[in-house]
């Protein structure tokens, strides 16, 4: 992975402007960190001041422009860049899986991406189950399958 460079960040902040950048709302930053949604806000509010920005999108701005962020990796990766795992994003894990949730409507994908790592995997694993039994199905069934589950 690319390193970070610019101005100093702890671990957390770097974390917080990757979920930012890449849409998550503070309600799930909070989940996903484990941290209350007070919190969250707070330390959001931080780095605004810190780094002079008057919004979310000004702040994902600044670290582009000032590679806290790396340009060449997309999406971000949500932890510090020396090694620690990115936090888990069931959509791109379900994706990555041969679901096709992006044929599903958008309350349903909202519904999967509040999906723990071991409930994603069930899922995966029973559509691992059905594509066994019909392998020839196509991705219209699968999204019927998924809906039906």
């Amino acid at each position: 992975m690319t390193s970070i460079r610019g101005p100093e960040m702890s671990t957390r902040g770097l974390m917080l402007v990757a979920m930012v950048a890449r849409g998550h709302t503070t309600d799930r930053v909070a989940r996903a960190l484990r941290l209350s949604r007070h919190t969250v806000g707070e330390e959001i509010s931080v780095l605004l001041d810190r780094f002079k920005c008057k919004n979310r999108a000004e702040l994902v701005a600044y670290c582009y422009v000032h590679r806290i962020l790396p340009i060449d990796v997309w999406p971000p990766p949500c932890g510090p860049v020396n090694g620690v795992s990115d936090v888990f994003d069931p959509l791109t894990a379900l994706r990555e899986a041969g679901l096709p949730v992006d044929q599903l409507s958008t309350a349903q994908r909202e519904v999967l991406a509040h999906l723990t790592e071991e409930e994603a995997a069930v899922i995966v694993a029973v559509q691992h189950r059905l594509n066994q039994a019909d392998s020839g199905a196509d991705a219209e069934v699968w999204a019927h399958d998924l809906k039906m589950l």
